[in-house]
C-alpha cells in the first residue's frame, strides 16, 4: 500500500506499517523529523525527484512524501465484542452499510478516529475497501480506528445486540425518531447507509430503532460522511452532558 502525504506516512510509521519513505527534495527539509524517526524504526528512507513521486502517485497528490509498505491491518469482529463487552454503557461502533466511496469512506474513519469509537465494521461486499485513496482521505487517520470487515453485515449486527449493544439505523421516513431525543446512554451501535440508497431493508429490521436528521433548511439528506459526523458527535455530547 502507498501512503500519500506526510500525514498518511507517519500514521504508518506509528502503526509499524511503514516499510519505504520517499521525499522529494522541495520537502526534504521539512521532513527532518519524519526522516530521522523513520530511519530510527528501520525504514529505508530515499531522496527522489519529485517527477518521480508523482509517477509513483499516479497522479494524485503527495506534499513530496510518499510511503510505501504493507496493508493496514484488520481487527476480528470477536475482538469488537469483548471490547464492547468491557466498556459496557460506553461503548459506541459505528457500522457502514454499503457505502461504496472511498472518499466517503475515508471521511467517515476520520470522524471515527476523532471520536475514539471502539470499531468500524464493514462489509467485504459492495462496499468501498481499506485502499490507497479510502487512507488518504482519512488524513492517515485510518489506523487509529478498528476496522472489522465482515461477510455477513446483518449477523454481525445480531451478534453485536447479543453483546448488549443497541441498534440505531440513521434513515429518514415515517418510522424513524428525532435523533435528538435520543439519550444513548447505552452501549450504541450507529448504522449509515450507501450514498444513494440509504440503509438495505434487511439491515434496517435489524436495527432497534431508526433515527433521522431534521432538515429545517428543505435539504433532503446530508452527505454520509457528514451525517456519521453528526450522529458520533451526538452520542458523544449526550454521554459528556449526562456525565455532569
Amino acid at each position: 500500500m502507498r501512503f500519500l502525504g506526510p500525514h498518511a506516512c507517519e500514521e504508518a510509521l506509528a502503526l509499524g506499517e511503514l516499510q519505504v519513505l520517499r521525499i522529494a527534495p522541495t520537502a526534504w527539509d521539512r521532513s527532518a523529523k519524519l526522516r530521522t524517526e523513520a530511519r530510527t524504526a528501520g525504514v529505508t528512507v530515499h531522496r527522489e525527484p519529485t517527477d518521480i513521486l508523482d509517477r509513483r502517485a499516479e497522479g494524485q497528490r503527495h506534499q513530496g512524501v510518499l510511503g510505501e509498505g504493507g496493508a493496514l491491518r484488520l481487527d476480528s469482529l470477536e475482538n469488537l465484542l469483548d471490547r464492547v463487552r468491557e466498556r459496557g454503557n460506553n461503548a459506541l461502533v459505528l457500522v457502514l452499510d454499503g457505502v461504496t466511496d472511498p472518499h466517503n469512506f475515508g471521511a467517515i474513519l476520520r470522524s471515527a478516529a476523532a471520536a475514539d469509537v471502539d470499531g468500524v465494521v464493514f462489509p467485504e461486499r459492495r462496499s468501498a475497501q481499506v485502499n490507497e485513496t479510502v487512507v488518504r482521505a482519512s488524513a492517515g487517520t485510518a489506523g487509529r480506528v478498528a476496522l472489522v470487515r465482515v461477510v455477513n453485515l446483518g449477523r454481525a449486527l445480531e451478534e453485536l445486540k447479543e453483546a448488549v449493544a443497541w441498534i440505531f439505523g440513521l434513515a429518514a421516513g415515517p418510522k424513524s425518531t428525532d435523533y435528538l431525543r435520543e439519550p444513548f446512554d447505552r452501549a450504541t451501535v450507529l448504522v449509515v447507509g450507501s450514498e444513494g440508497e440509504g440503509l438495505h431493508q434487511k439491515i434496517a429490521e435489524n436495527c432497534d430503532a431508526l433515527l433521522r436528521i431534521p432538515m429545517p433548511g428543505g435539504i433532503e439528506s446530508l452527505n454520509v460522511s457528514a451525517a456519521a459526523s453528526v450522529m458520533l458527535f451526538r452520542v458523544l455530547a449526550m454521554r459528556a452532558e449526562a456525565s455532569r
